[in-house]
């Protein structure tokens, strides 16, 4: 928006070249400014000590921005000159419980993992077991991708830069889930090929973090399975020395943690089956940790001082901590992506960042490395990430006086959120009479990237079962007059639609730069 007239940029592509080239989409789209914009910049700006005023004006923000948007529970932490002097907690565990969330509630930190995982890494490129250019397979025999040549050319750093081209495949790890190793994750890899050239764009891969991190820990226990290798790893190289005693990589081990939550169809904020966020377990180095925002404080105390714990010991050294943020490649044009961190400027800051979403949680992890000020904020609600924009934007109009634009933000985060529900609640269809016709789909299904799927009618409609989890099923007509069966149960809701096939036994699901087939199995039909 400037003055009164809104620009509005309408790109054409496939969904496939969207997620191939969506950093180069961002970098053009960010390319043009009409004229007479001007944005603003804080470089100059001496930033406030965060005292008590201080203190009262972020509660007043969050306890407001977390009852509007309707999420259940958020934790904040702010760190400035070395200490954590603001850790807070809001709203309740579980929607419908009483347990207050305090500074000690833990949270599924998603891809916030990322940089626990690279500040392992660089411990151990400080202890002489690899260095940043090694080849994986030197590393961790065994791994490949399908293409030999680029299998070769991989190195330690590139598995965590986001820069070989390298897809997300996250469906695979999204749909079938239990009882898959690392080592079957890491064998799943043998499949698989970048669909951009290194170097050429930003391509987000949780396979390529995760072996990036095995392979890591693999070197510091080898003779223990992956995944006891960086549990391990993560432990006695990021933990224990940075004081990280509540964080661990895996599950919900405590009735105190906070529970995962999604939206209904209509609006309603409910838990989810915790089961669900086990999908990320076999690719833990890319966003299984739990943890609590004093434990992420201290993490992010570490990264401000240079690699010293709140103990004073040097726990990394400079060098290759700083290795982590130099920019591996360009996301659009004000932000770049290291090694597990996203390099970026905010109102002319720098600012080092990295967000994590799952199925039920939403984090955020940012500090200003020039000012020595850091942030951290963890939600128990899927996709909340408009509310930690708006919160990491209340942090800078606090200690930085910027333009205020955080209640905005938060009145612009409800109302796409109850729009994007309209929509679907407009678009999918779950009476009786517009769902009948999935009959003619009942069975047993087989897809060979995501398992077993089976759908069955029910008292109330019907429902679709993978092999670890299942949804209620509605029905949507396209512009076409074609029909897709849609997932509508918290936390998928409207997101993951099979698409109908000129053979009634072959569903499609299109995941972007893969499309997967779910065929029927005759021997099993209806």
């Amino acid at each position: 928006m400037l003055g009164e007239r809104a620009y509005i940029t309408l790109i054409d592509g496939t969904k496939a070249g969207f997620s191939r080239r969506m950093a180069q989409i961002a970098e053009l789209n960010d390319a043009w400014k009409p004229i007479g914009l001007k944005e603003p910049s804080l470089a100059d700006i001496r930033p406030k000590a965060f005292g008590e005023d201080e203190r009262k004006a972020m509660n007043s923000f969050v306890d407001w921005a977390m009852r509007h948007i309707g999420i259940p529970g958020v934790a904040v932490a702010v760190v400035q000159d070395g200490r954590t002097i603001f850790a807070e907690g809001f709203g309740v565990t579980k929607a419908g419980g009483s347990d207050q969330v305090t500074p000690q509630t833990r949270f599924m930190i998603g891809s916030s993992t990322k940089p626990l995982t690279t500040l392992m890494m660089a411990r151990l490129v400080d202890m002489g077991r690899f260095t940043w250019t090694t080849p994986v397979t030197e590393v961790l025999p065994g791994f490949a991708l399908a293409d030999t040549e680029v299998t070769q050319r991989i190195e330690m750093r590139h598995t965590v830069c986001a820069c070989t081209g390298m897809p997300r495949r996250d469906l695979d790890l999204i749909f079938r889930f239990r009882g898959v190793r690392p080592e079957d994750r890491i064998a799943e890899m043998k499949q698989m090929c970048p669909t951009t050239g290194f170097g050429e764009t930003f391509q987000y891969s949780n396979y390529l973090v995760a072996a990036g991190g095995y392979a890591a820990a693999h070197s510091y226990a080898p003779n223990v399975t992956l995944g006891d290798a960086y549990e391990r790893a993560m432990q006695d190289l990021v933990f224990e020395p940075l004081g990280m005693g509540q964080s661990s990589i895996l599950g919900i081990h405590s009735p105190l943690d906070a529970a995962p939550h999604g939206h209904t169809l209509d609006g309603a904020c409910i838990p989810i089956d915790p089961v669900l966020e086990e999908f990320a377990d076999s690719t833990a180095p890319s966003g299984s940790v739990w943890s609590t925002v004093l434990d992420m404080a201290r993490y992010v105390d570490c990264e401000l001082r240079n690699g010293l714990n709140e103990r004073g010991q040097q726990v990394i050294s400079e060098d290759n901590l700083r290795a982590r943020r130099r920019s591996a490649i360009k996301i659009d044009g004000k932000s770049s992506y290291g090694l597990g961190l996203m390099l970026t400027e905010e109102q002319g800051l720098a600012l080092v960042t990295h967000g994590g979403n799952t199925l039920g949680f939403s984090a955020d992890m940012a500090f200003f490395p020039e000012h020595g000020i850091g942030m951290v904020v963890l939600s128990n609600l899927r996709a909340a990430n408009l509310f930690l924009s708006a919160v990491r934007q209340r942090l800078i109009e606090i200690l930085f006086g910027a333009e205020a634009r955080a209640e905005a933000l938060v009145t612009s985060a409800k109302k796409a959120l109850d729009d994007s529900l309209a929509s679907i609640r407009q678009r999918v269809r779950t009476e009786p009479e517009a769902t009948a016709w999935i009959q003619n789909y009942v069975g047993h299904y087989v897809s060979e990237e995501l398992g077993a799927a089976s759908i069955s009618q029910q008292r109330d409609g019907f429902r679709i079962a993978f092999e670890s989890w299942s949804s209620d099923l509605g029905s949507e007509e396209q512009s076409d007059k074609s029909r897709h069966i849609v997932l509508i149960s918290a936390p998928f809701l409207g997101a993951v639609k099979l698409q109908l096939t000129e053979n009634p036994d072959v569903l499609l699901l299109d995941g972007g730069q893969t499309r997967y087939r779910f065929v029927r199995h005759e021997d099993r039909r209806g």
